[in-house]
């Protein structure tokens, strides 16, 4: 069986929907990011996603095969910016725990 950074190279190049949730232990929104990027690489156990309105600090997400999936074709709004996505190539949700919450 592949591991997860060889399975997901398919991804460089690829638009990919990001969507990250931050929340403390107790459950509580801590934040929320949105946005659709470019994968620029798949390597040691990481996808790197350009953000567009960062362009000097990409995003790094873990190299999961379950945690992305082909996007279904249609128009998405991104509930943190209002910013509309046009048929993006893949999604991916995160959600995460806050260190020392």
């Amino acid at each position: 069986m592949l591991r997860g950074t060889e399975r997901l190279q398919h991804l460089v190049g690829a638009r990919l929907l990001v969507g990250v949730t931050l929340r403390r232990r107790d459950g509580a929104l801590v934040s929320q990011e949105q946005f659709c990027g470019r994968v620029l690489e798949v390597a040691d156990g990481v996808v790197v996603v350009e953000r567009p309105h960062a362009p000097a600090e990409p995003a790094v997400l873990p190299a999961d095969p379950a945690g992305y999936e082909k996007a279904p074709a249609g128009r998405y709004v991104l509930a943190t910016t209002g910013e509309a996505v046009e048929d993006p190539d893949y999604v991916t949700t995160w959600d995460v725990l806050a260190d020392g919450s």
